[in-house]
C-alpha cells in the first residue's frame, strides 16, 4: 500500500454521533411536518366533501345524500319563491350549513 492510505483517518466518533443527531433531529422535523401537512389535507377534503353534498340537498330535487351522512332539509315559499336551508353532519362528526333561495324568472 502506498504510504498515502495508510495515514487516512475515517471521522472521529464525536463527529459522526453529532452527524447521527442531527439526522434523526431532521427526520423527526420532515415526519412531524409530513403528518401535519397530511391532517390539514384531511381536513380540507372533508370541507370540500361538506360543501359539495351540501349543493346537491340545496337543490329543488335533492339527491340522496351518501351512506352515514345525517342530512336535515327545510324547505320553505314565499312569494313564489322557495328557500331551501340544509344542515348535514358527515360520518367524522364536522357539521356544516346552507340555505339556498330559488326564484322563478320572470319575464
Amino acid at each position: 500500500m502506498s504510504a498515502s492510505l495508510k495515514n487516512q483517518q475515517g471521522f472521529s466518533l464525536p463527529e459522526v454521533m453529532l452527524a447521527m443527531v442531527l439526522m434523526v433531529m431532521i427526520v423527526t422535523a420532515l415526519s412531524g411536518f409530513q403528518r401535519t401537512l397530511m391532517n390539514s389535507l384531511a381536513s380540507r377534503n372533508q370541507y370540500q366533501q361538506l360543501w359539495r353534498h351540501g349543493w346537491q340537498q340545496t337543490q329543488l330535487r335533492a339527491i340522496s345524500p351518501p351512506a352515514h351522512w345525517q342530512v336535515n332539509r327545510m324547505q320553505t315559499s314565499q312569494a313564489g319563491c322557495v328557500s331551501i336551508s340544509v344542515t348535514l353532519v358527515s360520518p367524522g362528526g364536522r357539521e356544516g350549513e346552507m340555505t339556498r333561495l330559488h326564484c322563478p324568472n320572470r319575464q
